[in-house]
């Protein structure tokens, strides 16, 4: 039986089923031995009396009965034939067999499932030619030569061990293998895991360190464009310098905290067909919400940022009051131009301006160059674009006439708009603009005489202007001795105004005199003289005028 169950998996239906019929048949045929052996005495006691009157006193003959045996496992064979009925069988005996076509339909409903599972271990061709053997099996079984099964059938238990065993190994194989293994849920075992698989466990971190990184990264860049999340209350002061390329700008946006990746920004704003030219240095503010190509446009071209505000600059304001008002006018704060003029070298823009480096004592460089006009600006904007504007209306006001003019009178436009500043500031109409500005070039002309020029407005500007912004005692100083004209010689420092355009011609065009003094009351009233005596007695007549 053990050999049968270990080939029971290698073994055809056919072959199977012909061992159960032979096994079954002879273990019937031992069974009716062991019964007639057993049955032999009692039969003999019963007719012995009988037999002393018929035959002689020796045992009698009986004839044992012939069983045939199989001559092969594989071949279907009948139940045996005997030449003598055996003795009955007890009644519990017959109580154990399978005779009723319930047990029938059951061992039919069990060799069914053996031969599935047959089919599942073969192939589809081996299992096809299976299933049909055993269809013409199950129509024997069905036939009327069905054989008679004397007790439970032994295949049952085969199917049932084999089933076991094959479960059990494959639960064994299970256990066994990585996919099922223990995972390691102590402090010991893990640390003892992480020692077993390092170089796995460390190209696996890499692998993930490096996954998060390019994913975080790729996550930023694309943020940069398009600032998503980002903050668009609180704004950034930038200042773009002068000769600023496209890799300058993103330097700089980078460095204020706008940008988060430089190099990816730099290629996407080249990518996006932006040159490295036409930027235009100066302060800007941006939010972060804005993205680096709305702020790379913005470094360009001026934008419009709000409604537009229209406003008059008077001739002789201070760059100071201009500021003042812009700010009031919710245009630009004055602390953004004021790092405007300070920080940006516009002279590389516009050729009329001196240079930093020449103008070392000058309160405001600037100064003098916002053109008095009327404006339009936007509400909201940036203090560079509002700059250009005045420096751009004083460029279309130097006409080429005003430069032949200061040619000829030898001097650069530095020196008229200086010139024009102080005689702004001295005149009352333009009338006086010319007498004054006469006055002023015979001063000039005539330095070794008259080295000082002595005029009251350039020592306002100090005391009104420059003290109001400069806290040091040191530096006021030093900007009095630069702009005082009772202390310095010649022109001063810098303009002390922005004059118009009255004013500049009149510097241009000064009278045909001889007056080196003027003088004027409370009313404006101007006094001119050619000598100190007749000064002196000028001032004594403003005097007398003055307390009436």
């Amino acid at each position: 039986m053990d050999k049968f169950s270990n080939d029971f998996s290698n073994k055809s239906y056919d072959d199977l089923l012909n061992e159960y019929a032979g096994e079954s048949l002879t273990s019937r045929a031992n069974t009716r031995r062991e019964q007639q052996k057993a049955d032999a005495p009692r039969s003999a006691k019963q007719t012995e009396p009988q037999k002393k009157h018929t035959r002689p006193s020796h045992a009698p003959t009986v004839n044992k009965p012939v069983i045939e045996t199989p001559k092969s496992a594989s071949t279907e064979q009948a139940p045996p034939t005997v030449t003598r009925k055996p003795a009955p069988r007890p009644a519990k005996r017959a109580d154990t067999e399978i005779s009723s076509s319930e047990k029938r339909k059951i061992d039919l409903r069990q060799i069914k499932s053996f031969s599935e599972e047959i089919n599942v271990n073969k192939n589809s061709n081996a299992g096809a030619a299976q299933n049909s053997k055993l269809n013409d099996t199950m129509e024997f079984k069905k036939g009327k030569t069905q054989p008679k099964f004397s007790k439970k059938p032994v295949i049952e238990k085969v199917f049932s061990n084999e089933t076991s065993a094959n479960i059990k190994k494959k639960a064994s194989k299970l256990k066994s293998s990585k996919a099922f293994a223990k995972l390691p849920t102590n402090k010991k075992d893990i640390i003892t895991a992480l020692k077993v698989n390092k170089t796995l466990f460390i190209g696996m971190a890499v692998c993930l360190a490096v996954s998060i990184f390019v994913s975080v990264m790729l996550i930023s860049c694309v943020n940069d464009v398009l600032a998503i999340g980002r903050d668009s209350e609180k704004s950034v002061e930038v200042v773009l310098p002068n000769d600023a390329d496209t890799k300058a700008a993103v330097s700089v946006l980078k460095d204020s905290g706008l940008i988060k990746n430089k190099l990816f920004c730099t290629v996407f704003i080249k990518a996006m067909g932006y040159n490295d030219k036409n930027y235009l240095p100066g302060v800007y503010y941006f939010t972060e919400n804005m993205g680096i190509e709305k702020m790379i446009k913005r470094f360009k071209t001026s934008s419009t940022r709000g409604a537009l505000i229209s406003i008059t600059i008077p001739e002789g304001y201070t760059i100071d009051k201009i500021f003042e008002r812009l700010e009031k006018n919710n245009i630009c704060t004055a602390s953004a131009l004021y790092k405007t003029i300070d920080e940006v070298d516009f002279s590389q823009e516009y050729d009329f301006i001196p240079s930093a480096d020449s103008k070392k004592d000058c309160y405001h460089i600037l100064e003098g160059y916002f053109f008095p006009a009327t404006y339009e600006f936007e509400q909201g904007a940036d203090p560079a674009t509002v700059v250009r504007a005045f420096l751009n209306a004083f460029k279309q006001n130097w006409t080429d006439e005003y430069a032949k003019k200061a040619e000829e009178l030898r001097m650069s436009v530095d020196e008229v708009i200086n010139l024009a500043s102080i005689i702004e500031k001295e005149g009352a109409n333009a009338k006086q603009f010319t007498q004054i500005s006469s006055v002023l070039h015979n001063r000039l002309n005539k330095s070794g005489l008259y080295p000082l020029l002595q005029c009251n407005s350039t020592k306002d500007y100090v005391t009104n202007t420059i003290s109001a912004r400069v806290m040091s005692k040191s530096d006021l100083n030093r900007y009095i001795s630069s702009y005082n004209t009772y202390e310095c010689e010649g022109l001063p420092a810098g303009a002390i105004c922005n004059p118009g355009k009255a004013a500049i011609e009149a510097a241009l065009n000064p009278e045909n005199s001889q007056y080196y003094f003027f003088a004027h009351d409370n009313k404006k009233n101007i006094y001119l003289a050619e000598t100190q005596e007749r000064q002196d007695a000028n001032l004594i007549k403003i005097a007398q005028v003055n307390a009436q």
